[in-house]
């Protein structure tokens, strides 16, 4: 009886967070309705299976190696709002803005399923073993999934699903809330994973693909989170002392040792698929002319370990070849009205294939150490934090990036070193974004918005001082899109070039773009009183300026402070 109530319990906290397991074919990509993804109606108990395995499904799914999961999770919406990517595929509306409930879903469903259900349940186990610092590390990843999430939509369910107290709907937590959570989540891990014992690291080993049982540094992980945390709310420092998260102590005992003591990226290396090149084999992904733009007009040597050059011939409207294949570098504008798949922008560049033709073995992505200079750049800049110089972080940061970079993706793009002097030139380089110009459709070309070059100025403005840091961290997080979109919203930096077609019927104000993913219609089916009230929270913590409000992607997440500037 005790084991059947166990099993409905699983049941009701899978179907009340209206999470599917899919399924999916790899010649043919998901690009009808994401509602109607195959359904199993046989529920395994996760806790049936080895620890090891219960573990490593949370930590890989916090970059999903499952190529239907991979296009939902962030590709169909936060990989185009980033700046990173761009579909070529006008049947993708999100392209346009024009917010598609049914293509909304991913992050919410791949955290709930695959992080969070094994995460809450791991922790309370290992709590109750003694095993803390096994807990610890599972609090970090759960972490990692919640902040992931609620930079996406806002509030979502968090206490309630861990109080249990109710099975009936789960209620929203504030992002306030989430983020008082998190930040009490990390440093418990921080104190139970630096006394882990030899028996506790033996079984962290045993499913580690993270930091391949270095105890030490999931420590600088965490703490690389909680100053990445603190600055993400630096727009609400005032609300969040009163809170009881005093931003810049949690900053200064974070920094002083993070993964800039290491220089190491955390990475995935089990051979799992990643899943990106097979977003751009289906003609369902291209890269965005923001990111295209800045690295070609900075000459930045890591450009071609980021994309390839254009894939085939382009031909204009007319039917004319402008472009030759394997000639330029070449992005899709955001929010451009495109037509449906196949058309000439699926010839842009493309992901890097390597000399077997596929690009399917490369690591997954979780942590870029040169995003911890970047944030100990700022740091220093907005809280005096440190002994380092800003320029000394800001350029020792885009170093680490520019070897880190060459040493994960070079095998990849066939490349064994910069060009001499190359690294030092992109330093010291004074060139700016290029302008964009479209070889299709010339009402697309638009001129370059982002006008400082990479060099460091001392006597810029602190404004113009975070412009660089921000837009340097951006390239360096490259394909981080949920990190990268976040730090867009929060600075405004790197600017973006302005839609070309807003589809969103006034639900997203064209200059300020994108602010949120809205929550997906499953999520309204499954949960409806919880997600009217997640709305309410939602509406309390909004600073639109432009009237908008409500469960729509120009409301604003409570860290996206329209009321406050950088300083």
């Amino acid at each position: 009886m005790l084991e059947t109530m166990k099993r409905n319990k699983i049941l009701t906290y899978a179907f009340l967070m209206a999470i599917p397991m899919t399924t999916g074919n790899i010649f043919s990509s998901c690009t009808d309705d994401f509602e109607n993804l195959n359904t199993s109606n046989i529920q395994v108990d996760p806790a049936d299976l080895p620890f090891a395995a219960q573990c490593t499904e949370p930590m890989t799914y916090c970059y999903p190696p499952q190529q239907n999961m991979f296009q939902f999770w962030t590709n169909l919406t936060i990989d185009l709002y980033g700046g990173y990517f761009m579909t070529p595929n006008g049947n993708f509306t999100n392209g346009d803005m024009g917010e598609n409930r049914g293509h909304s879903g991913g992050m919410y469903e791949n955290y709930y399923l695959h992080i969070f259900n094994n995460t809450r349940r791991i922790i309370a186990q290992c709590d109750a073993s003694g095993e803390r610092g096994l807990s610890g590390v599972m609090r970090i990843v759960q972490a990692y999934g919640t902040l992931m999430t609620t930079d996406a939509y806002g509030p979502i369910p968090y206490s309630s699903i861990l109080s249990g107290e109710n099975e009936v709907y789960f209620e929203f937590d504030s992002q306030k809330d989430l983020y008082k959570a998190m930040l009490e989540d990390l440093s418990t891990a921080i104190t139970d994973i630096s006394a882990m014992g030899a028996d506790e690291i033996a079984k962290l080993k045993s499913f580690d693909c993270w930091c391949n049982g270095d105890k030490n540094l999931w420590v600088k992980i965490a703490n690389t989170m909680k100053l990445r945390m603190a600055l993400r709310l630096s727009k609400r420092e005032t609300e969040a002392g009163n809170a009881g998260m005093n931003l810049k102590a949690i900053a200064t005992e974070a920094a002083q040792n993070t993964l800039a003591t290491v220089n190491k990226d955390i990475l995935i290396d089990k051979s799992l698929e990643n899943e990106m090149w097979l977003m751009f084999n289906w003609g369902d992904c291209g890269f965005n002319a923001n990111l295209v733009t800045i690295m070609s007009g900075t000459k930045d040597p890591r450009q071609p370990l980021y994309m390839t050059l254009n894939t085939g011939d382009i031909k204009n409207e007319a039917g004319t070849t402008t472009v030759a294949a394997n000639s330029q570098y070449l992005g899709i504008r955001f929010a451009s009205g495109l037509p449906a798949k196949p058309n000439s922008w699926g010839n842009f560049s493309g992901w890097i294939q390597g000399n077997n033709g596929s690009s399917y073995s490369m690591p997954l992505p979780i942590m870029k150490a040169a995003e911890a200079y970047f944030l100990l750049a700022e740091a220093k800049l907005r809280w005096d934090i440190g002994s380092e110089s800003v320029k000394n972080l800001y350029e020792n940061g885009i170093r680490v990036s520019m070897t880190n970079e060459l040493a994960y993706r070079g095998a990849y793009a066939g490349i064994k070193e910069y060009p001499e002097g190359a690294v030092d030139a992109y330093i010291n380089g004074t060139s700016t974004q290029i302008d964009y110009t479209d070889p299709i459709k010339a009402e697309l070309s638009t001129p370059a918005v982002n006008k400082l070059s990479v060099k460091w100025d001392e006597s810029a403005s602190n404004e113009e001082k975070l412009e660089r840091i921000i837009t340097q961290k951006w390239l360096a997080l490259f394909p981080l899109s949920t990190e990268g979109w976040a730090e867009q919203r929060r600075t405004g930096y790197p600017r973006f070039f302005p839609a070309f077609v807003n589809e969103s019927n006034g639900a997203v104000n064209t200059e300020e773009g994108v602010r949120r993913v809205i929550y997906s219609s499953q999520a309204y089916d499954a949960n409806a009183k919880g997600v009217e009230g997640g709305i309410k929270l939602l509406d309390q913590e909004n600073s639109s300026k432009f009237g908008i409000s409500g469960d729509k992607g120009g409301t604003h997440l409570w860290w996206d402070n329209a009321d406050k500037g950088n300083f």
